[in-house]
């Protein structure tokens, strides 16, 4: 036993050494695929445009891609007159950087006015330029920008609201999602907040793309964009028609709005009924009734054209007055007189009738029941045959009692 766990503590310390010498020798091949010595220095963008009440600040990238760890030295070598540079890192102002070999750093460019008086950007265009080297002076490097500022009216259009669908159309109880693509050509990430301009009683809400959460503010980088959805939800009683509507997107520098609108198509409904709630009549054969419908559009659009339609038992006659309800508002009730008269040969019993009210697109359908009882006179008839068969009987027991 104490010879295998020998065995097996033997087996783990090659396998770490093993693991540890590729290791060692993947370093060691990388390594050697590098030049001995090579640097890059570049500032992020070779031109950006900023407005008055902009700060110009730019990354200035440093990587080394050699096998010798280097330090590098950063000179400002063209600026315009009358401006202040400094290279900073997370604040402090420096003159170089220690770069490790295969690392990256990043630097910072800040210029402004050399005056502290002038609070904003002077319109124009400057030209700035960078030189990197190595402390030994072996490798160097150039790098430059332009940077444009333009005035506070051109700087407002550099954000701007883009939709593919900027109307969109559906029936009241829908909600409705604008996509929209918010771009930032500031030069500088800024955070932006979005309001949105509603008629009464509708509600707004902003989402990033593709996500749940609801936000009233998103974080924009410098000449980039991101998607943003607006959904906006009519109130329960929105009538149909057109509903315009205003979105911004302002940060503390720049802003941007669009318009986008909603065509409500409303919703469609009927309801049928009668005023007692009761669905049946009794009457006779051959003999004609009458029943007030009333109609009401429970929609939010209007119902044009409401026709009325009966399936009922053959040789019955069914009639409406009016026979169409030609305009019927969004709430309004209207009546239709239905006659019904049963065929002449049709047996004592219960009948059904199908009413189908339709609309213009909404459809209603509403059973009658009929009871068929028999004629007045036909009763009478039987109380007199009843009263005879009685009299008949007292009689027959008279005439046997005597007996």
């Amino acid at each position: 036993m104490r010879m295998r766990q020998r065995h097996t503590l033997l087996g783990l310390v090659i396998a770490g050494l093993a693991g540890l010498w590729t290791a060692v020798a993947a370093e060691t091949a990388t390594t050697a695929d590098l030049p001995d010595r090579r640097i890059t220095a570049a500032l992020q963008y070779p031109g950006i445009t900023l407005g008055p009440d902009d700060t110009l600040n730019v990354d200035l990238l440093i990587k080394n891609r050699g096998r010798s760890d280097e330090t590098v030295l950063i000179e400002v070598i063209e600026k315009p007159e009358d401006w202040t540079v400094e290279i900073k890192r997370y604040g402090t102002v420096v003159s170089g950087v220690f770069v490790a070999s295969r690392e990256d750093q990043t630097l910072n460019l800040a210029a402004a006015p050399a005056n502290k008086e002038i609070k904003k950007l002077p319109p124009g265009t400057y030209r700035f330029a960078v030189k990197a080297q190595t402390s030994d002076g072996a490798l160097s490097q150039s790098s430059a920008i332009v940077v444009t500022v333009v005035s506070a009216e051109k700087a407002s259009e550099r954000v701007s609201i883009e939709t593919s669908y900027p109307t969109l159309r559906g029936p009241s109880g829908d909600k409705f999602q604008f996509s929209l693509d918010v771009r930032n050509d500031t030069g500088q990430d800024a955070v932006f907040n979005f309001r949105a301009t509603t008629p009464p009683g509708w509600e707004a809400s902003f989402k990033p793309a593709y996500e749940s959460k609801q936000i009233s503010s998103l974080q924009i980088g410098a000449n980039s964009s991101k998607t943003v959805e607006m959904e906006v939800t009519p109130p329960y009683n929105a009538q149909a028609g057109e509903y315009d509507f205003k979105v911004e997107a302002q940060s503390p520098k720049a802003r941007a709005e669009a318009e986008v609108k909603v065509v409500l198509t409303g919703t469609y409904g009927l309801k049928v009924g009668t005023s007692s709630g009761l669905l049946s009549l009794v009457t006779e054969r051959g003999r004609r009734s009458t029943v007030t419908l009333l109609v009401q559009n429970s929609g939010s659009a209007a119902q044009r054209e409401v026709r009325f339609e009966a399936f009922k038992p053959e040789n019955w006659k069914v009639e409406f007055t009016p026979e169409t309800i030609e305009d019927l508002e969004p709430g309004a009730i209207k009546q239709t007189e239905i006659s019904i008269t049963p065929a002449e040969e049709a047996l004592i019993g219960d009948y059904s009738i199908s009413i189908q009210t339709e609309g213009e697109k909404a459809n209603q359908e509403t059973e009658f029941r009929v009871t068929i009882r028999a004629a007045s006179a036909w009763g009478w008839i039987g109380v007199g045959i009843i009263a005879v068969v009685i009299l008949g009987l007292a009689a027959a027991f008279r005439i046997l009692g005597r007996r």
